[in-house]
């Protein structure tokens, strides 16, 4: 009997040694889940010009034999790759993309008189190359330059002009002290308005930042029937970004 109490004693104290060790916070009935709050976001927006321009070129070859139409494809592609190093372009910023071989099939069998369809085992009749290219280039004097001999040497395809920034980390960083700014801006705003306080801030959170050409802002004329070089204006780029800020909040 003696030892079964002492064996009680002992679970009792280990039970309320767990106890006091709990940390306070478990035992709160309130945390900020439960807190009133003011969610506030703002977005920032900083216009720049580019210093950089990124081409995209395509060369493509079609022929009856693979071997023909690769061979042909590569000595285009070769042309466009000597002609962009002639304008002084690194290598490391001529990328090929994508490379496709693709069959060629004749079209559909036609529905004879009957109503039923041609029994034609399909089969490959000539192959197509395409080869796509990216050019970076930095000396925006020249983005029409490019574009009118590189065309003129092989490729036959452009898919246009990407502007960006060489470093583009500085604009972003403005961009995000613009966001936070104007939201802080708008939760003073508001908490004014509806007789608020402002307590402190629970949580910050940042949205995307990504650059995009603003409407009505470039242009790009091409004057290749005249012989003349690619009319290429850069205009401006934006880059922007937003801020979500969360407030926790009382009555003044």
């Amino acid at each position: 009997m003696f030892r079964a109490m002492n064996a009680t004693k002992i679970l009792e104290g280990m039970v309320l040694g767990v106890v006091l060790l709990l940390p306070v916070s478990g035992w709160s009935e309130t945390n900020d889940e439960d807190l009133p709050r003011l969610t506030v976001s703002a977005e920032g927006a900083i216009n720049v010009p580019p210093d950089k321009a990124v081409l995209s070129f395509a060369v493509e070859t079609v022929g009856e034999k693979l071997s023909d139409v690769q061979q042909g494809n590569q000595e285009r592609v070769a042309k466009v790759l000597e002609e962009c190093r002639r304008f002084n372009i690194p290598s490391e910023f001529i990328q090929t993309t994508s490379l496709n071989v693709i069959p060629e099939y004749p079209p559909p069998p036609r529905r004879q008189a009957d109503g039923t369809l041609e029994n034609n085992v399909p089969r490959i009749i000539g192959y197509r190359v395409v080869h796509q290219v990216n050019v970076e280039v930095r000396n925006l004097e020249i983005v029409g330059k490019v574009v009118d001999r590189v065309l003129h040497v092989g490729a036959n395809k452009f898919s246009g002009i990407a502007w960006g920034l060489q470093n583009e980390e500085p604009t972003k960083l403005e961009v995000l002290k613009q966001a936070s700014a104007k939201a802080q801006a708008k939760a003073e705003a508001l908490a004014q308005a509806l007789n608020l306080k402002l307590v402190r801030m629970i949580n910050v959170s940042e949205g995307g930042i990504s650059p995009s050409p603003p409407e009505g802002r470039y242009r790009m004329a091409m004057a290749m029937d005249s012989g003349g070089d690619a009319s290429v204006s850069a205009g401006e780029i934006s880059i922007r970004g937003s801020v979500l800020l969360v407030y926790e909040i009382s009555q003044k």
